[in-house]
């Protein structure tokens, strides 16, 4: 039966921590009764919930200055450490935060007009392992998503962090992948039974893409567009080489033909204005011809990632994302990641002024979503997986993603966001500050080649750039009982 999860309440964790020059990377670990509050408390006594709290690097930005990178493995508590050194850790919930520490070395959180989490991705898994992705990828551009010569998106991060244990001897478990701004308010609680396992977890890698966007002026009055990351002047456009900032895009240009008969701005180098392409890590997305940059004044972020883990169990059942969907991606194309909601038509009134784009897409057969085309070879595509668990996507101005099957038109998923009303973290106004989330008890069995339906909807009474309609899912693959016995 499918039903809607409820929102996560974070519980404020105190942290006893010092700040100074020596603070690199501070990791916390909690009791159950600090934990993450989740929907079912009879569902956690059972399960002997757990959790524990990680602290990213510090990060310094001045205003409009663009963090998009890898960060060095962050090694967890040690009695973490050596209570999973014999046995697989099963988790089954976390939280995304950004947080900074004050001058009594109390933590307090950033709210989203001061630094906005555009998205983010985590891997967890041997420090060995961590430190070798990290080293093969630290210098990539575009946060991290080069594979050697070989550019990879989001997607393949989370594939990489999902395989490299495997190939290896021990599984990683990786999460988030497009989502950002919405963490607070977004629960990722699994169903009783489902995992991300991970063996020997001993160290986590973050790969975050941040923007400071504090200027102390659009507190309560509106969202700042440096979140849309404009390309400013300082943008050098090799449109006959396919280039920006002397780099190819990621992903390549790549719409699909609703998308590029639209001429829409994001589908094509010559006409692009803003987004994730103007967004790599280090550059300002505020032109620096009219700030003197020396004179900024920078912040220092954190994101904090909590975790709430169980014992692994023999019927444990291991989760990984599907190869689905992006709404501006077909049976064929594997997608844009983004695209510009135009103006609306003058003369419409304002509750009619909706942008509705919709795509089909296999399931989980995608062979060119963003990644290697012959990645997926050998896969039989009627084989059925689990799906466990949904959740939408969507920028400031989104309305809503909605998942159908396309052959029966059954209503798979419908996630909603959440505006803020305030001031405060987690609730600021005029920013997309959670998604509702879809469960899956019992899972609903997906075919792979099953075709599904996406449609995206935003409010475009003003234009919006660079936004996302993308399916975060979870999904078990066929296993025996000893699921945890195998790699995922």
């Amino acid at each position: 039966m499918l039903t809607s999860s409820s929102i996560v309440s974070l519980v404020t964790l105190i942290l006893c921590i010092g700040i100074g020059a020596a603070i690199g990377a501070l990791v916390v670990d909690n009791n159950a009764a600090d934990a993450i509050a989740i929907a079912d408390a009879d569902a956690d006594a059972a399960r002997s919930v757990k959790s524990f709290s990680v602290l990213s690097r510090p990060i310094d930005l001045k205003y409009g200055q663009v963090h998009n990178t890898l960060q060095d493995p962050i090694k967890l508590p040690g009695h973490l450490v050596q209570e999973f050194s014999t046995k697989p850790m099963a988790i089954v919930n976390y939280v995304v935060d950004i947080v900074g520490i004050d001058e009594d070395g109390e933590e307090f959180q950033v709210p989203l007009y001061d630094g906005y989490n555009h998205h983010y991705a985590i891997g967890i898994g041997r420090y060995g392992l961590m430190k070798k992705f990290y080293e093969a990828h630290k210098n990539d551009p575009y946060g991290g998503y080069g594979l050697n010569t070989t550019m990879m998106t989001m997607t393949e991060f989370m594939d990489g962090m999902r395989t490299i244990g495997r190939r290896r001897g021990g599984r990683a478990a990786n999460f988030g992948g497009g989502s950002g701004a919405e963490e607070r308010g977004t629960s990722h609680l699994l169903p009783d039974g489902y995992a991300h396992v991970v063996d020997n977890p001993e160290a986590l890698i973050p790969l975050i893409h941040l923007i400071n966007t504090k200027n102390g002026k659009t507190a309560g009055k509106g969202y700042s567009p440096l979140l849309e990351c404009p390309c400013t002047p300082q943008r050098v456009f090799d449109v006959p080489h396919d280039k920006i900032d002397g780099k190819s895009p990621v992903p390549p240009f790549s719409c699909n033909l609703a998308f590029e008969q639209e001429k829409n701005p994001s589908c094509f180098m010559d006409i692009y204005e803003s987004g994730f392409r103007c967004c790599e890590h280090g550059v300002f997305v505020i032109d620096t011809d009219k700030y003197d940059v020396d004179a900024l004044p920078e912040t220092t972020f954190y994101f904090k990632f909590t975790f709430e883990y169980v014992d692994d169990t023999p019927a444990t059942v291991p989760v990984r994302p599907p190869a689905c969907c992006d709404v501006t991606a077909n049976l064929t194309v594997g997608g844009n990641i983004e695209y510009d909601v135009p103006l609306c038509t003058p003369g419409i009134s304002p509750e009619d002024c909706v942008h509705e784009m919709t795509s089909t897409q296999f399931f989980d057969l995608m062979p060119n979503y963003h990644q290697d085309p012959h990645k997926q070879e050998g896969v039989d595509p009627t084989e059925e997986v689990d799906l466990v668990y949904a959740v939408g996507h969507l920028h400031v101005g989104g309305l809503s993603l909605d998942l159908y099957d396309d052959e029966t038109g059954e209503l798979i998923c419908h996630s909603a966001p959440t505006y803020g009303t305030g001031l405060e973290a987690g609730n600021e106004a005029h920013y997309l500050t959670g998604m509702s989330d879809c469960v899956f008890d019992p899972p609903l069995k997906m075919k792979r080649e099953t075709v599904v339906r996406t449609i995206a909807r935003y409010n475009n009474t003003v234009a919006h750039h660079g936004v996302m309609a993308l399916w975060l899912m979870q999904v078990a693959d066929p296993t025996p009982a000893s699921a945890s016995t195998l790699a995922t």
